[in-house]
């Protein structure tokens, strides 16, 4: 028996306690969020010249949806993929009690962040995606979509926002009825840097289950989705090299005189005893 609610949309209650964040692999893999601290309304585009991916981040009058802003969808993500895997109906027309969702995403409860909420909402809803990536590869076709079809805040007598009524986009409901999602490490919402944040999210992609990932610096900086030159770029990644705050994973970037072809980041997926080794060796050349 199919547990995944058909079209009628069935209002789901996102209600479930103690239970992990999960992304699509889509949002990781590709640079889809703003990564910027200030309201974003250039339209983005972001090409893969080597597989052919192509994507194009359309934004509305109130800004591009932010990395901070896809906390919404992570704490839909895990709640949908939780219900599914119990094997409780689902539908991608969500039901959520603010104060559940800013305890989770580890923010503070104040007046400003029930508001921030709701602003987050008015991006995701206004945030268009232009794009060849499919489940089935890249090709001529072009999809567009948003992220989330409506967004309704219900607030008390008093005004006070206190639950959230969603409806995801069919492209993004179906990373969880097509199982396209991976697992957060919960700290993760500890991250205010959306640099941080956006790395997070690529070395979770690309580990995977190896003891390491590496790309050229070049081609992170592409990945990444920033707006800001190569050089700033450096500067910035750098300051988190330096600081290690990335969750479960351990940063390194090499000099081209260290590699010995280019400028490349290497992710270890920890520090144990054996990677320890291998990243002495790597820095004694």
């Amino acid at each position: 028996m199919n547990n995944i609610v058909p079209d009628q949309l069935d209002l789901f209650v996102a209600d479930l306690i103690d239970v992990a964040p999960k992304s699509d692999m889509t949002s990781m893999e590709f640079p889809i969020f703003s990564l910027s601290n200030r309201v974003d309304k250039e339209i983005y585009k972001y090409e893969n010249a080597k597989n052919g991916a192509v994507l194009e981040v359309i934004p509305s009058t109130v800004g591009r949806a932010t990395i901070h802003d896809k906390d919404i969808l992570l704490y839909c993500f895990s709640q949908l993929a939780e219900a599914n895997n119990r094997k409780m109906p689902i539908s991608r027309k969500i039901h959520m009690t603010a104060y559940d969702y800013l305890k989770m995403t580890r923010r503070a409860t104040s007046g400003k962040d029930y508001k921030d909420l709701g602003n987050a909402l008015l991006r995701l809803r206004g945030t268009t995606i232009k794009t060849n990536i499919s489940k089935d590869g890249f090709g001529e076709k072009l999809d567009v979509f948003g992220l989330i079809d409506t967004g309704q805040a219900i607030t008390d007598e008093k005004g006070r926002l206190v639950n959230v009524e969603i409806v995801l986009s069919e492209q993004l409901y179906s990373a969880i009825t097509n199982n396209n999602i991976l697992t957060y490490n919960p700290n993760y919402f500890d991250l205010r840097s959306p640099n941080e944040r956006r790395l997070y999210e690529i070395a979770r992609k690309h580990c995977g289950n190896q003891t390491k990932f590496e790309i050229s610096f070049e081609n992170l900086h592409n990945k990444f989705g920033t707006k800001v030159e190569l050089r700033e770029f450096r500067r910035k990644f750098k300051t988190i090299v330096e600081r290690q705050e990335i969750p479960d994973y351990f940063i390194q970037l090499y000099d081209k005189k260290t590699t010995g072809t280019v400028e490349k980041v290497i992710i270890f997926k920890d520090m144990k005893a054996e990677l320890k080794e291998e990243y002495r060796k790597l820095t004694k050349k």
